[in-house]
């Protein structure tokens, strides 16, 4: 079994279309996304429809929800005041582009998903959510304790756990002994298709290869992880952000990771 995990678009079509291209040659079972579709580019409305079009089931990021609720203030990252304004300006932005059709679509999504699958003859769950599985706006980083990330994935009874917001990508196995016995739960984050923040401009995402004759719970190797760095059309990207009102930090810090 194959699933394609994305997350946090931002906007840039160029990126997504690149991600999207390469997702449908690989041909996975299913593709997921783990939220914020919008906001710190220009192809706002555009992102929206492409994965209306595509039909791509999605959780509900921070951006989506502020964004969709017509709010001028809302919770994103920053590392300095300058951010804050600039920040603040793209909301204003992206909130004058978009729709308020394509505003109500963002509204309607779920904070998170599960999907049960059957992998060696047991019941396991996969939950899709973009910061946490009760909030979009918090972070989990790679660094995190074990022991807090399995009370999280056990308050969900869940077994994978995919995460976005961080635009980070990693893939943390836990192992823990219960009753005696080995088990594994799984912490996946695909890094961001429009804006990485991980050391490369290039679009991220994951492909996830399960072994349903193995039980992921038990058998460290029934599921496997790959992640893809990809070129897309960025001088296009930069030329857009620097020939519209967003400030020129968004088209700068693509290329500063």
């Amino acid at each position: 079994m194959k699933i394609a995990v994305f997350s946090d678009v931002h906007a840039n079509l160029p990126a997504l279309k690149s991600v999207y291209a390469h997702i449908e040659k690989q041909q996975p079972d299913a593709i997921y996304c783990l939220g914020d579709w919008v906001n710190q580019n220009i192809w706002n409305n555009e992102v929206v429809d492409f994965m209306q079009e595509h039909k791509i089931p999605s959780v509900l990021g921070n951006h989506d929800e502020g964004i969709g609720n017509n709010l001028s203030k809302f919770p994103f990252s920053y590392g300095s005041r300058e951010e804050i304004d600039w920040g603040m300006d793209a909301i204003q932005f992206t909130l004058k582009q978009l729709t308020e059709e394509r505003k109500a679509i963002l509204r309607a999504l779920p904070l998170n998903i599960k999907l049960k699958i059957t992998t060696g003859n047991n019941e396991r769950t996969l939950l899709f959510a973009h910061g946490t599985p009760k909030s979009n706006a918090e972070r989990i980083y790679r660094f995190y304790k074990q022991t807090e990330l399995s009370k999280m994935l056990d308050d969900e009874a869940a077994d994978v756990l995919f995460i976005g917001n961080t635009h980070a990508s990693f893939h943390k196995q836990i192992e823990r002994v219960i009753n005696g016995e080995k088990t594994y739960q799984h912490i996946i984050n695909p890094g961001s298709v429009g804006s990485p923040k991980d050391g490369s401009w290039h679009a991220c995402y994951a492909m996830i290869e399960i072994d349903t004759g193995k039980d992921i719970k038990y058998e460290p190797d029934a599921l496997q992880v790959y992640f893809y760095r990809l070129d897309y059309d960025i001088d296009t990207v930069i030329k857009g952000i620097k020939n519209s009102s967003l400030h020129i930090y968004y088209a700068v810090r693509l290329l500063k990771y």
